[in-house]
């Protein structure tokens, strides 16, 4: 008898949700000029970060919220697949980060989804890949899988960044929702226009 096709299967998925807010032209055009009213100063490289009081942004942080309510039921479920419309409680914060600045990887422990709103990807509608500032999301194994022969990966979707980080550049009006577990940071920014975001965390009921 021939032999079979030998079945991979790619187990315990981390699902990261790329979206785009329908209104981003004209939530951005108030949000970012609201936002650099209140920047204070950054600390250590890393830009500068609000409290989690932020309902000065107004209507426009309601919709970034509800959006990413829809975004997070829809990426959920029970642990028998059924669907979820869950009350989410969200907690945010404003982030800029002015030109040489990044944010350190780190996760988001406490919360079950968290995500970030690019109000201003600071790039200036440039496309110049030297101006930095990707989204970088950390393989949670670690480096584990590239510790022993880092010149191979795994011959399936997403394998060759086993052990690294998978990255995306941001543009503005996009939303990345990812679990909180996930470690997340940004590469040094470069571009001449500060970096502005709504950066929040999902926790249901």
């Amino acid at each position: 008898m021939a032999a079979s096709k030998p079945q991979i299967r790619s187990l315990f998925a981390t699902p990261v949700s790329i979206h785009f807010l329908p209104i981003a032209q004209d939530a951005n055009a108030t949000l970012r000029p609201l936002i650099m009213e209140h920047v204070g100063n950054g600390s250590h490289g890393q830009g500068w970060r609000s409290d989690n009081d932020i309902a000065w942004c107004g209507e426009h942080l309601q919709t970034v919220f509800r959006v990413a309510r829809d975004l997070a039921d829809g990426a959920t479920s029970t642990r028998t697949g059924g669907r979820v419309a869950l009350d989410w409680k969200i907690e945010a914060c404003v982030c800029v980060r002015q030109k040489g600045e990044y944010r350190e990887l780190a996760a988001r422990p406490g919360a079950f989804w968290s995500g970030v709103y690019y109000v201003d990807d600071g790039y200036a509608k440039s496309d110049d890949p030297a101006l930095g500032g990707e989204c970088e999301l950390a393989d949670p194994r670690g480096v584990l899988p590239a510790m022993v022969a880092p010149q191979y990966a795994f011959r399936i979707p997403g394998g060759q960044s086993a052990g690294q980080t998978e990255v995306i550049r941001p543009q503005s009006g996009m939303i990345v929702l990812y679990p909180s577990w996930l470690v997340r940071g940004e590469r040094r920014h470069d571009g001449e226009q500060a970096r502005v975001t709504i950066e929040f965390d999902m926790t249901p009921p």
